[in-house]
């Protein structure tokens, strides 16, 4: 015995199961990082955030200076570490190599990743040239090399200065 054409319904109600089946897997891969955010033009928004298309991408594990901060440089004069931080990440973004992993959305929607050119992890630079401190409420990754800049008196370390996460 032979069965008869399958409904019409049938089909699409599969067709609509499989797409949300779909859009769950993209998520969660979106999510833990699987998604490579892709390369392109980067924009710096500030010292640890980036714009790639309709993107907003804030680096994971770090903190700068607001854009508006000032700091005090090691003559105690006031200087704008916010913007010295961002022109910092505008350098070490340039050029077509710069891929972005997600690894998770924050509540303000932007994707936190990890950022690297083909030689060089900007999350992990921008704390050693010491333009970022850790951000250790987050993540322990980076705290060695926060050290690191601070002992050398590299950036921000160079004088003195409000935590970002206070100043904000």
């Amino acid at each position: 015995m032979r069965a008869g054409p399958r409904p019409f319904y049938k089909t699409i109600f599969d067709t609509l199961v499989f797409l949300l089946a779909l859009t769950l897997v993209l998520g969660a891969m979106k999510k833990f990082g699987v998604i490579d955010l892709g390369g392109g033009a980067y924009q710096v928004v500030d010292g640890d955030s980036l714009r790639n298309g309709g993107t907003d991408i804030r680096l994971y594990g770090i903190d700068a200076p607001e854009y508006q901060q000032t700091c005090r440089d090691r003559d105690n004069r006031d200087y704008n570490c916010g913007k010295q931080a961002a022109t910092e990440l505008r350098k070490l973004v340039q050029g077509p190599d710069l891929r972005c992993s997600s690894l998770e959305t924050d509540r303000y929607g932007r994707a936190v990743s990890i950022c690297k050119t083909e030689n060089l992890e900007i999350n992990a630079e921008m704390v050693r040239k010491g333009w970022a401190v850790a951000y250790s409420r987050h993540s322990l990754d980076y705290v060695k090399l926060e050290a690191e800049a601070r002992r050398a008196k590299r950036g921000l370390w160079e004088g003195r200065f409000e935590e970002p996460e206070a100043y904000r």
